[in-house]
């Protein structure tokens, strides 16, 4: 009879040495997947602040090219007056050179 208890000892032994083995793990494994959370969240956590950073960037851009298109098309404004006052003033030069009629 004590050998039946002295087995049923060991094994109790055992299962509490297995259980107390897949505890630790489990609080190994728990422990590592909170510290990775942890450093994910420290390291990428800002998302939202550079989210918004990169649509205060993007209005910039934006702001930059419409500024860009409204200076080409002054600059096209600009380009079609001068070659119209240039050929203003070769006509008046041509008019100016041309010989005139002097009355006798």
């Amino acid at each position: 009879m004590q050998q039946s208890e002295g087995s049923r000892g060991d094994e109790r032994a055992q299962l509490q040495e297995k259980v107390w083995t897949f505890a630790q793990r489990g609080v190994v494994l728990l422990v590592a997947m909170l510290a990775g959370l942890l450093i994910g969240y420290r390291l990428w956590g800002q998302a939202s602040a550079l989210r918004e950073q990169v649509t205060q960037l993007e209005e910039r851009v934006s702001l930059r090219e419409k500024e860009r298109d409204t200076l080409k098309s002054q600059i096209a404004i600009i380009d079609r007056d001068k070659k119209e006052v240039e050929k203003r003033l070769l006509d008046l030069q041509a008019r100016c050179a041309a010989p005139t009629e002097t009355a006798p």
